[in-house]
């Protein structure tokens, strides 16, 4: 009786625990009361000027990401945050530029085309990007810190994961079933 409660303790601390470490930090301390919480991506996009110097939180999916001279140039397609910070799958409202300039990001291929990441990020500007065949001017900010979600800890699920049951989330998660 006593051994079967002292397990149960252990478990539930070791997954505490777990949950606590895999938690990442999506604004560095050192950055918390810096950032516009309330300046919103499409806010940015219509008026880049008018909010330059600014700290903005904005995330989606990496298109792409190349050395250039003056850093890493990582196009980003926008998508809205949740509350824990994460990009999520409902809509974009167009794509900015995100430069590294500091040494943020080791190497451009440790972010693979459709890695998730969120930017904490200085309003620089803009800059021109092709889509197809149609160039397009999008906001443009240098990284101050930078996310990038690991795709099998975006989502978490607790309880029972056969990919038979109803609802499982599958590699990808919500909303995409086996």
């Amino acid at each position: 009786m006593m051994t079967s409660k002292l397990c149960t303790i252990a478990v539930a601390a070791l997954a505490l625990a777990t949950t606590a470490c895999a938690r990442q930090e999506v604004i560095p301390e050192k950055l918390e009361g810096k950032v516009d919480r309330d300046l919103r991506f499409v806010e940015v996009k219509q008026n880049p000027e008018a909010h330059r110097g600014k700290l903005v939180l904005a995330g989606g999916k990496v298109l792409s990401a190349k050395q250039q001279e003056e850093g890493i140039r990582i196009e980003v397609l926008q998508m809205p945050l949740s509350g824990d910070l994460v990009p999520e799958d409902r809509s974009s409202n167009g794509r900015f530029i995100a430069m590294d300039t500091g040494g943020h990001v080791a190497d451009p291929a440790v972010l693979d085309e459709h890695e998730r990441v969120t930017v904490v990020g200085e309003v620089v500007g803009t800059a021109i990007v092709k889509i197809d065949q149609v160039k397009q001017e999008v906001p443009k900010l240098r990284i101050k810190h930078v996310t990038v979600w690991d795709r099998d800890h975006i989502r978490p699920y607790y309880g029972y994961r056969s990919p038979y049951a109803w609802g499982y989330g599958g590699y990808y998660g919500y909303p995409y079933y086996w």
